[in-house]
């Protein structure tokens, strides 16, 4: 059964108004704001043209002022950065090998090919103990294939230096010490090489390219023209075949230079080798064994560093065992890239235009004249 629905009262008669499009008889809801609320409007107050470029130039200014602040702070650095690498440069670090009394040893290595660099740590290293009076002996430990002459005759220099003080002097040979390497230690007090060493290789290599068959396949003709007074200037020239002429004044130059090295063997080694030509038969350039090396004179024990050190104490007048030992060493670099600080002058980062490509010619042409085992 259905029930009915009350009956609705009548809507009441709405009375006519007058209706204009601007005033509605009753007020409508937005049809965009529920419940008939009214728009917010929000008047923002933009600055005129003159204010907007004021703000664009305090702006600028402002930025441009941290630019330079920035750059003068990183300049700053930069110079303090190389002035401290240039300071390290100039050090070296004693780094404790063994503790012990006031009275200390010092081990100053030489290891690798024998060059400027190296010359220039060990007159750094000699300066250094020089000025240490605690340093009673030093202990050159060598494991070096040689290298130039130059930097060799340098190192033997420092090593004299020490001597002419009355500080004794022990080589301690690892692995190689031959040729350069045998050269800078020749003056020493003791010699003492590991049982594995390979030393001597007492004498001069010269090694330089030819490019003269090179330029014919490349269909290359280089010209060298020399002054009309210097006509020897053309000695050796890598672009042409090497004359008989060319061989024989290289040769006297590595005579000359061998003649060096005999005379500092011959005034380190005399005690021991006393006979000139026997001298002369070791010193051919061969190589030798630790056991071959103690016995044709060229050195006093086979041993190892910690033996070279008992030999430093006995003569400088020390008991055994109780020096303190120091090892002499390069700073730590903390500027190994110098990227920041100076200009790469690698291969690698340079385009190779005529001037690289000729300054790399020259290099592999150069003759170089080396105390050094090939």
């Amino acid at each position: 059964m259905t029930t009915p629905h009350p009956p609705q009262p009548p809507h009441p008669p709405h009375s006519e108004q007058p209706q204009s499009p601007h005033h509605p008889a009753y007020p409508q809801p937005h049809p965009h704001h529920p419940g008939g609320q009214p728009p917010i409007v929000h008047v923002i107050n933009k600055p005129g043209g003159f204010g907007r470029a004021v703000g664009v130039f305090i702006t600028s200014v402002f930025v441009l002022g941290c630019v330079l602040f920035i750059g003068m702070i990183f300049g700053i650095f930069v110079g303090f950065a190389g002035t401290f690498a240039t300071g390290m440069e100039s050090m070296v670090i004693a780094q404790n090998y063994r503790t012990g009394s006031g009275d200390t040893i010092a081990v100053i290595p030489v290891s690798g090919v024998i060059s400027a660099p190296q010359a220039d740590f060990i007159r750094r290293a000699v300066k250094f103990v020089q000025a240490d009076s605690r340093y009673k002996a030093v202990v050159l430990q060598v494991d070096s294939p040689g290298g130039d002459p130059t930097s060799s005759d340098q190192i033997w220099y420092q090593i004299e230096q020490l001597k002419q003080e009355g500080i004794p002097i022990i080589a301690s040979f690892g692995g190689v010490a031959a040729s350069g390497g045998y050269y800078i230690s020749c003056g020493c007090e003791q010699i003492i090489a590991e049982e594995t060493c390979i030393t001597g290789s007492i004498g001069v290599i010269a090694q330089v390219f030819t490019m003269e068959g090179l330029m014919d396949k490349v269909g290359i003709q280089p010209v060298t023209l020399v002054a009309s007074n210097s006509p020897e200037k053309d000695l050796g020239n890598p672009f042409r075949a090497w004359t008989d002429e060319d061989r024989e004044r290289i040769r006297i130059l590595l005579d000359s230079t061998y003649d060096i090295f005999l005379d500092r063997v011959s005034v380190g080694r005399g005690h021991v080798i006393k006979d000139p030509e026997v001298l002369r038969e070791v010193a051919n350039g061969d190589i030798y064994t630790a056991a071959e090396a103690l016995n044709n004179g060229l050195i006093d024990a086979i041993g190892y560093l910690d033996d070279a050190i008992v030999l430093a104490e006995t003569a400088a007048n020390l008991t055994a065992g109780q020096a303190r030992v120091d090892i002499i060493t390069e700073p730590p670099s903390i500027f190994d890239d110098y990227s920041l600080l100076q200009g790469s002058t690698t291969l690698g980062n340079r385009s190779l235009d005529a001037e690289a490509a000729r300054a790399f010619m020259n290099d592999l042409s150069q003759l170089r004249i080396m105390y050094l085992m090939p």
